[in-house]
């Protein structure tokens, strides 16, 4: 690292201490270490995956799949996990 000026390269995860928990008084550059989010294998991405994915839920009570009744009819299926306030709103109407 001192001799090529880069960073630690590690494996899955940082057990590094934080510096503003230091007792010590860490250098400036320690507050502002950039982590990096740990790839999945293979890559999850519901919009170009739609096959292996789904961003689908059911709202509402969990009911027996192998038995119907009229209370089925009482959970909404929502297809994306990010609500508008009208789509909200029409869910408290409900």
């Amino acid at each position: 690292m001192v001799i090529n000026g880069t960073e630690a390269i590690g494996s899955m995860g940082n057990d590094a201490s934080l510096a503003v928990l230091s007792d010590q008084n860490p250098r400036l550059f320690n507050y502002f270490k950039q982590l990096f989010a740990q790839v999945s294998n293979p890559p999850l991405d519901a919009i170009r995956e739609e096959l292996v994915t789904s961003t689908e839920m059911m709202v509402g009570p969990q009911l027996n799949l192998m038995k119907e009744t009229p209370e089925h009819c009482k959970q909404i299926k929502i297809y994306e996990p990010i609500l508008t306030n009208k789509q909200l709103d029409s869910i408290r109407r409900f």
